[in-house]
């Protein structure tokens, strides 16, 4: 029964690991990986260097969810993405200078924010760094201008 037993978990915890290998959108060649135990398969490399396309399409739809008031937002300014360490780490990032109304109505006054991109697509969007930002051409930003309502 003891032999009965392990061998009915071991099914189980495969058919477990199976499962969720395929919910996980992670491909590998080799199920095992998922089922063997006290082995972890390897995660797909994150591709560091790859230029964000269509980087201020991004931008702005991601503002536009942030955003208190989308519709209403002046001076916006965005620089092209450059590569620069963050955290040590050589990535992909951009500043976004912008006044945006808040949900009253009024100005907050000029705002600046860091966007890092991971493997070609946003991937964090945090306050302004200035030593990061510092040197950047930015120009004219009319995407984050013209955002209507979410």
């Amino acid at each position: 029964m003891g032999n009965r037993w392990t061998h009915g978990k071991w099914l189980v915890l495969a058919a477990l690991a199976a499962g969720l290998a395929g919910c996980s959108g992670y491909k590998t060649d080799n199920m095992l990986d998922y089922i063997t135990p006290g082995k972890v398969p390897d995660l797909p490399p994150v591709v560091k260097d790859r230029y964000p396309e269509g980087y201020k399409t991004a931008v702005a739809d991601l503002m536009r969810t942030w955003l208190e008031n989308p519709g209403k937002v002046k001076d916006a300014l965005i620089a092209q993405p450059v590569i620069k360490p963050v955290s040590g780490t050589p990535l992909y990032v951009t500043c976004v200078r912008y006044n945006a109304r808040t949900a009253g109505g009024q100005y907050m006054g000029q705002r600046s924010n860091l966007v890092v991109f991971l493997d070609g697509k946003v991937g964090q969007f945090l306050t302004e760094d200035p030593q990061i930002c510092a040197g950047l051409s930015y120009q004219r930003y009319p995407e984050l201008e013209q955002l209507g309502p979410p």
